[in-house]
């Protein structure tokens, strides 16, 4: 693992959040480790650490922060904190009752957002929370995750005028 990041300490608090695989993705295939994002947010220190690295990285026309349903909920919600900045969620389906909205939280109309996860690998799931966002009325045009596993997500984000951000590269976590 390496780390595009000045924060040696944070970067070592942060891999301990990884066990050991195998575990299996939806696609089928399986990684020899997994980063687990609810190691990371029952931290509340290292939460807060997470947050303030993140903070670091946004850019400075920010006006909102949002992120996918579940895993990202706790990141964004301390970034939020940390910065004062609105937030939303992005469920992956409409809620089937109450309000049946798929984005909750903040109005992002017009905003430029900012979208938050903990881990990116292939881009698609960042993807489907921007263009929902981007339906709704949001400028997303950047997205910060945690953990890049470095299987496309940079890629696939730049073709769809995005950029990625990451506090951590795992060039060999996804082969």
């Amino acid at each position: 693992m390496t780390a595009p990041t000045t924060h040696p300490v944070l970067t070592d608090r942060i891999g301990a959040a990884f066990r050991p695989g195998p575990y299996r993705l939806p696609d089928g295939r399986t990684l020899d480790s997994y980063f687990d994002p609810y190691r990371l947010a029952c931290d509340p220190v290292l939460l807060r650490e997470t947050a303030a690295a993140l903070a670091a990285l946004l850019p400075p026309d920010t006006q909102a922060v949002a992120g996918p349903a579940l895993a990202a909920i706790p990141l964004v919600t301390a970034l939020s904190l940390h910065t004062g900045l609105p937030t939303a969620y992005v469920r992956p389906a409409p809620k089937e009752h109450g309000t049946w909205r798929q984005i909750e939280g903040a109005d992002l109309e017009g905003r430029l957002t900012v979208l938050i996860d903990d881990t990116a690998r292939t881009g698609t799931s960042l993807l489907r929370s921007a263009r929902l966002l981007r339906i709704a009325g949001a400028k997303v045009t950047a997205a910060l995750c945690v953990l890049d596993r470095d299987a496309g997500a940079t890629t696939l984000l730049t073709e769809h005028r995005m950029t990625l951000t990451t506090l951590l590269t795992d060039p060999g976590g996804d082969r």
